[in-house]
């Protein structure tokens, strides 16, 4: 049997960093010379007591494909083909990161349909933890080049950054992608970066025990399908065949779809309530495959068409998106039912959805009145433990065991889940995350660039999580060196966690890592604020603000007008209005309706924008921001 293994970062496929030592490790017998050879280049080690050895090749300038070839002195050898050296990117964060083009696809079907490029390569690590320290390697990885068989499954964020930043530099781009929904950001950080987080670490700890972890996990799925299983047996609908069309819905209620349950009679409903619309469609569509969108809804689903199961979804998440086969439909009395679960009380379909079936030559929407019955309802299904977010889990399982694979640099999309814990001061763990990475990798200037969370509204109701603050906290970063900060207001959705436009975002990401790494010139930033005072002009008092990088500036209409409307004074007497503003050459000019001192001003600083937004020529807004006027 075969001693000799290499990491599974060093597998086909993989692309290597350039004009950085080429560290090559792995495992062997005790004692074992292993010799390594790329091209020209060869090196030698022995491995230590543990059968681990670590060589390095020197650094080397883009280009291959190469063959690496690692060999022992008992004749077993290792031959990694298809090895580029190019620029290798950690990608990490939590679900918009995570998200891959599939869930992007409708908007996107010229990438998925046309996009083929070899020198675009992922490195996807499986979600997996470990509080019992970091791994030495990983369990899961490997290699893979954007083919129309494999794209679907690349982050859709991670794709556009490699695409946009590979059209900047012309070089091959590999991104290590360690991401997972949900995630906190104190998960991605090891025990040295969190010292003096004692109820973090020691939550960790508590995981750390296997029975206790492997109790949570077995809780978990007992919990939930207990609560499903009862459901599902008590449910009338599933006892009496609600999705057939013979059904007899003549005392049944009325609900408007889309729309929250909360306000109407499924106030607080927890259960299975079953919906159901009657509708017609034209000689194109009727009989034809087709595809049926439902947008989104609380909490899981399964839809039928015509009495036939057409799709399922098993959390709120992920949009609604069913295939229609031929010969299901017909011109007149169709109907479509929906059995809508409801965990927390919390049901909706989600507002601002557009729900249709549609072809390429027609399309009918089915938004309006649906009837409605309740088939059965329930407790509130218990809390679900998610194991694998807690402190230092997945920096040990993922993170940690890429440290001996050089980067050029990391990609942070991440705080959706920590909005909701202002106790913990995202701030500071920012921080001490980048210069963790950077002793990581041992490079006190390896370039950090942070995605801020966009607009958004819809599950916030009824909670109240301030994401306009939060923005404000993630500004923060570009007082660390070697930071960038993408700015995505216009880009969310305000209805929904999981925005679909992420290219942009990956454009903008890497015109940050072109400015920061690659000599790149142009304009990669959007505006921001070079000064900002008081002044007065025919008896008006005005603020005025004198932004920097301000070419091509416009306000730009991102769905919601071209009308500045989110400017805010507040004053010392507690006083808030809502501030006139006009943008005029690369200055904006701010009315105040009364003076006063240490006056605050505010742009963008709620969960949403309101009107038009300030934009240079990157398509880039002005980032939200709160400052005193003391004068």
């Amino acid at each position: 049997m075969s001693t000799l293994r290499l990491s599974r970062l060093l597998s086909d496929g993989a692309v290597i960093q350039r004009r950085k030592s080429i560290h090559i490790w792995g495992w062997d017998e005790p004692g074992a010379k292993v010799t390594a050879v790329l091209e020209k280049d060869e090196v030698s080690g022995i491995t230590d007591s543990n059968g681990r050895f670590d060589i390095y090749l020197p650094a080397r300038e883009s280009g291959g494909p190469y063959e690496l070839v690692v060999s022992d002195d008992k004749g077993e050898r290792i031959v990694v083909r298809d090895v580029m050296l190019g620029l290798v990117w950690l990608c990490s964060g939590q679900s918009n990161m995570e998200l891959p083009l599939t869930r992007c696809k409708d908007r996107y079907p010229e990438v998925v349909k046309n996009d083929e490029n070899d020198r675009i390569r992922t490195f996807k690590i499986v979600e997996e933890t470990s509080y019992c320290g970091p791994f030495e390697e990983h369990h899961t990885g490997s290699w893979t080049l954007v083919r129309h068989d494999t794209i679907m499954d690349f982050s859709a964020v991670g794709y556009f950054f490699a695409k946009h930043l590979q059209k900047l530099t012309g070089q091959t781009i590999g991104i290590i992608n360690a991401s997972l929904g949900g995630s906190r950001i104190f998960g991605w950080m090891g025990r040295e970066m969190l010292e003096g987080y004692d109820e973090l670490l020691e939550e960790a700890d508590h995981y750390a025990d296997k029975a206790f972890y492997d109790g949570q996990i077995a809780g978990n799925i007992e919990n939930g399908d207990a609560w499903r299983n009862a459901l599902y047996q008590s449910d009338e609908g599933i006892k009496n065949n609600w999705q057939s069309m013979d059904t007899d819905d003549s005392d049944w209620g009325n609900f408007e779809v889309p729309g929250f349950f909360k306000g109407t009679d499924l106030d607080g409903f927890i259960g299975s309530v079953w919906f159901r619309k009657k509708f017609d469609l034209p000689k194109e569509l009727a009989g034809k495959a087709a595809r049926l969108f439902l947008g989104t809804m609380v909490d899981s689903d399964t839809v039928f068409v015509n009495g036939q199961k057409v799709g399922e979804t098993a959390y709120q998440y992920p949009p609604r998106k069913y295939d229609i086969p031929e010969g299901l439909t017909r011109e007149n009395d169709n109907e479509v039912v929906i059995r809508l679960c409801v965990e927390n009380g919390l049901g909706r379909f989600t507002p601002g959805k557009e729900l249709k079936i549609f072809n390429s030559d027609a399309t009918v929407y089915l938004n309006g009145t649906y009837k409605y019955k309740v088939a059965a309802s329930c407790e509130r299904i218990k809390p679900t433990d998610f194991v694998n977010w807690k402190a230092t889990g997945l920096f040990n399982g993922m993170t940690a065991p890429c440290k001996n694979y050089p980067i050029d640099g990391v990609v942070w999309y991440q705080g959706e889940s920590n909005v909701e814990l202002p106790q913990y001061d995202y701030a500071d763990l920012t921080k001490r995350m980048i210069l963790g990475y950077r002793k990581l990798w041992n490079d006190e200037n390896l370039p950090f660039i942070a995605v801020q969370l966009p607009n958004f509204v819809i599950d916030q109701l009824p909670c109240t999580d301030d994401w306009g603050k939060f923005r404000l906290i993630q500004n923060r970063i570009l007082d660390i060196p070697m930071t960038g900060l993408v700015v995505t207001l216009g880009l969310g959705e305000d209805n929904d966690l999981h925005p679909t436009r992420k290219e942009p975002i990956g454009e903008r990401m890497a015109l940050w890592a072109a400015h920061m790494k690659y000599g790149y010139g142009a304009e990669y930033k959007g505006p921001e604020i070079e000064s900002i005072k008081k002044v007065t002009e025919d008896s008006e008092i005005l603020i005025e603000i004198k932004l920097g990088h301000a070419g091509e500036l416009i306000v730009a209409d991102e769905g919601k007008g071209s009308e500045l409307k989110d400017f805010y004074l507040e004053y010392e007497d507690g006083k808030r209005e809502n501030a006139e503003a006009a943008l005029l050459g690369d200055k904006i000019f701010v009315k105040m309706n009364s003076d006063g001192k240490n006056v605050k001003l505010k742009w963008c600083c709620e969960n949403t924008y309101h009107g038009g937004l300030v934009e240079n020529e990157t398509g880039t807004p002005l980032a939200p921001f709160e400052v005193t006027i003391t004068e």
